[in-house]
């Protein structure tokens, strides 16, 4: 059984992997409120409150969801087969403390049960974990084995799951749109990713983009937010930013090499880039 934890002032992440021959049935009470972002990276988890007014979890295999329950009583199963989770675990002075003043006009409807002390679940039904996430998570359980991670940077990666959570609790178009690509449009958008990848050190246009794949620039811009929950140019950011934290985490790099590696001619225009990104300077990782 492989099992971490990352503990920070307000929050826990914990990492866990291990084998499970049978099902392992809970019965767990708590009375404190319980706010969490699970994602299932195998097996899956059942929660069944004792009270059938309040809130159910299930929580399949590649699936995630965003939770608060004033508090827990009722059966937690958990299927028997290799069991993978990232569980983000924090008290509401936590999220507060990240998004300060902004709280109260992104927080929405998680918000609002906040307030009012009732249950709050993202989907009734979790949904498939987003490239956006999955990212962020794989550089969370990357990072975990690393001895020598400053705490400021678990604080930027849970900052920017609770963003993107938030994020979807406020789009109201995306989440009611009904948005169909076609086979043609799912794999136009799939090259388009594939060549942001590819074009890490350069710098390319949306233009260029659409011109490249054969789609019109704002359906360009539609679909890839639809399939990647971000805008192209905040996805590119994303994955520069990125890469240059992975390298940085190395030893012996200098952040000018850093810079180019990642598309930046000049350095103090990366550095300006980076901190605004994560909200402290590339020095801190070195």
């Amino acid at each position: 059984m492989a099992n971490k934890q990352i503990i920070l002032d307000g929050a826990v992440v914990s990492i866990t992997d291990f084998n499970l021959t049978a099902p392992l049935i809970i019965d767990i009470k708590q009375d404190f409120p319980f706010i969490k972002i699970h994602f299932q990276l195998g097996g899956k988890m059942d929660y069944q409150p004792t009270n059938q007014n309040e809130k159910a979890i299930v929580i399949e295999e590649g699936q995630y969801n965003f939770f608060y329950l004033p508090k827990i009583d009722g059966i937690l199963t958990l299927h028997p087969v290799v069991r993978s989770t990232v569980e983000i675990e924090c008290g509401e002075d936590f999220i507060r403390k990240i998004f300060k003043n902004d709280f109260h006009k992104i927080s929405g409807s998680f918000g609002i049960a906040l307030r009012e002390k009732i249950s709050f679940k993202m989907w009734e039904k979790s949904e498939s974990i987003p490239k956006v996430l999955k990212s962020v998570i794989e550089n969370i359980i990357k990072n975990s084995q690393k001895k020598e991670v400053d705490l400021v940077y678990w604080e930027s990666e849970i900052i920017k799951i609770f963003q993107y959570m938030f994020s979807k609790i406020n789009d109201k178009e995306e989440l009611n749109s009904l948005v169909y690509l076609s086979g043609i449009e799912q794999e136009q958008i799939t090259r388009v990713e594939t060549i942001l990848h590819k074009n890490i050190q350069t710098s390319i246009t949306v233009e260029e983009l659409a011109l490249e794949v054969g789609i019109n620039r704002n359906k360009l811009n539609r679909n890839f937010k639809h399939i990647y929950g971000e805008p192209i140019f905040q996805y590119l950011t994303r994955i520069k930013m990125e890469k240059a934290k992975e390298i940085l985490l190395k030893k012996g790099v200098n952040i000018s090499e850093v810079a180019y590696e990642v598309g930046y001619k000049n350095p103090q225009h990366f550095t300006v880039a980076f901190k605004k990104y994560f909200g402290y300077t590339p020095s801190k990782l070195k």
